[in-house]
């Protein structure tokens, strides 16, 4: 039975965790909003225990183990992933920025029209 309330999505992140507290390297293989499944090759996992996880992008992810599989562990974050996060970690897509709006002088009507002024002898 499926518990999940986000799909997850398949990842390869390389990341720092303390599970409780000793940091050690860990992988993420896959990852919601709401969660993850961790690789912990160093040491045990106690189910029940708290993580912190240290991502590349400086962001740090708080949860609690859920589910112990040998060295394989699902966390559930205390706090839904923010947008910065997420797009980060490939859960969401950036939207492109807003082009800047065009440069416009009214009492210009571009550099052509100047020297054109100026070879007809207009100063005014």
């Amino acid at each position: 039975m499926e518990r999940r309330a986000a799909e997850r999505i398949p990842v390869s992140l390389n990341l720092t965790c303390r599970i409780p507290a000793s940091p050690c390297r860990a992988i993420i293989h896959d990852i919601s909003h709401r969660g993850c499944k961790v690789e912990v090759p160093g040491g045990p996992v106690e189910l029940g225990g708290t993580a912190l996880m240290e991502l590349p992008t400086a962001a740090r992810i708080m949860g609690r183990v859920v589910w112990v599989k040998g060295r394989t562990a699902g966390i559930r974050f205390e706090r839904s992933l923010d947008k910065a996060t997420a797009i980060a970690v490939g859960l969401e897509v950036a939207e492109p920025p807003e082009p800047p709006p065009p440069l416009v002088d009214d009492n210009a009507k571009g550099l052509l029209h100047h020297w054109f002024r100026r070879l007809a002898g207009v100063f005014g």
